[in-house]
């Protein structure tokens, strides 16, 4: 088959997904409660995250015969297979959140201007994953959600806090 035409029916049955469906509704209150717990976001970025997730066509999604070998096991950690979906992508959520900028230091590196939130909170935890001697410093910022925080990090702590956050999404597997 061709791989163009496999992508349209792809995105076809993503549009026609029960959470897609629901993209234009404000997300039920059990629903914003069980993504704070899993994934520590505040409740505007749940509410954006979810409404974002459901109205994106692109995505990958698990099959239902992946879905039905797990769902016991992730129902009775606090998934359903929405929030399941979305803890597979976390790696691509916090890329999504920050920024790679070029520093004005002698060794014409870049740092990653990294944003708290989520499962990676608060510059203890940065510190703590990525292995840094202190805390990274944090600026305040605004986003779409509203004020956020976030932390400025090299490219080596960059690429630990990625491989933690690779691991989570696979740890959820």
């Amino acid at each position: 088959m061709d791989t163009s035409w496999e992508e349209v029916e792809r995105m076809a049955q993503a549009a026609s997904a029960a959470d897609a469906q629901i993209a234009d509704e404000y997300p039920q209150p059990e629903t914003i409660t069980r993504w704070k717990r899993l994934f520590g976001y505040s409740h505007m970025e749940t509410v954006h995250l979810i409404s974002k997730q459901r109205s994106d066509v692109t995505r990958e999604r698990i099959t239902d015969e992946h879905w039905e070998l797990i769902k016991d096991e992730k129902e009775d950690a606090g998934y359903d297979r929405e929030a399941y979906e979305h803890s597979l992508q976390l790696s691509n959520v916090y890329k999504d959140q920050s920024a790679t900028i070029p520093t004005t230091g002698e060794d014409g590196g870049f740092l990653w201007l990294f944003r708290l939130g989520g499962l990676l909170n608060t510059p203890e935890k940065i510190k703590q994953i990525a292995g840094l001697d202190e805390d990274p410093k944090v600026v305040n910022g605004i986003s779409e959600t509203g004020l956020v925080k976030f932390c400025y990090v090299d490219k080596q702590a960059q690429k630990k806090l990625e491989e933690w956050l690779t691991l989570q999404s696979v740890l959820q597997k």
